[in-house]
């Protein structure tokens, strides 16, 4: 399995090799598992209807009202256009949020500071069965997937790249790719081309890795930790910043 975190942004800004790559893996009979954000879509509308969009070490604050704005455009408006993405490049995806409802179970992060935003508790096996019954072809198709999650009191918002992480150890995925709008880990506009836990809470301190970078970097080495072969943070699929222990 090869997990692929894709930040709101990366969606518009994706170019043909990257689903001739995915198209590739899909070919070879790996499953791809896409998560994707909302980002900026998120905080353009909140900011258009006076909602807040204040963020807090990269994790978006989430009163109920901006949970419902963001739960409608993650399901309803990018995953079924990131799905016709994928289509027109001749890819099978199944949105699974639409078909099966949330992949993840999850509690609350800290809701007197973050509000309805939760940390994944676990996987729903159920939405997965029922996924997998639409599966009857050889070629597995790619499951797209966002970062909602079932809470204890109803949905609940988790940071993209946290719930890739627990997707990606909880599944036990050979490889995951943390893809943004920037070529890799930046440090003074240079792309790090490799970095370790001890080298990147250094850079932290320092605060040459600042805002959703920190967020991005925590859940990443939390996959290594858990297993997770392969981690990068890039632009590109085959290149950026390679993570390890």
């Amino acid at each position: 399995m090869i997990v692929i975190k894709i930040g709101g942004n990366a969606i518009s800004q994706l170019k043909d090799d990257f689903f001739h790559q995915v198209k590739e893996w899909t070919k070879e009979g790996q499953q791809v598992v896409i998560l994707h954000g909302g980002g900026q879509l998120i905080s353009s509308t909140c900011a258009f209807f006076d909602l807040p969009t204040e963020k807090i070490d990269g994790i978006r604050v989430t009163p109920p009202s901006v949970l419902a704005l963001t739960s409608h455009l993650l399901t309803n408006v990018i995953q079924p256009h990131f799905q016709n993405q994928l289509a027109s490049a001749g890819i099978p995806a199944l949105a699974v949020n639409q078909e099966a409802g949330p992949l993840f179970t999850a509690d609350y992060l800290d809701q007197d500071t973050y509000g309805e935003v939760g940390e994944v508790t676990g996987i729903d096996e159920a939405v997965l069965a029922q996924v997998s019954q639409q599966d009857e072809s050889d070629q597995h198709p790619v499951l797209l997937v966002n970062s909602l999650a079932s809470g204890p009191n109803g949905p609940l918002n988790v940071n993209a790249d946290s719930a890739a992480q627990a997707l990606a150890t909880m599944a036990s995925a050979d490889q995951l790719v943390l893809l943004t709008d920037v070529p890799g880990v930046l440090v003074n506009e240079e792309v790090v081309t490799a970095l370790n836990p001890l080298k990147a809470n250094q850079l932290i301190d320092q605060e040459l890795i600042t805002a959703g970078m920190v967020p991005k970097l925590q859940a990443a080495f939390s996959a290594l930790h858990h297993g997770v072969h392969k981690i990068t943070i890039t632009n590109h699929l085959g290149q950026g910043t390679k993570l390890e222990l």
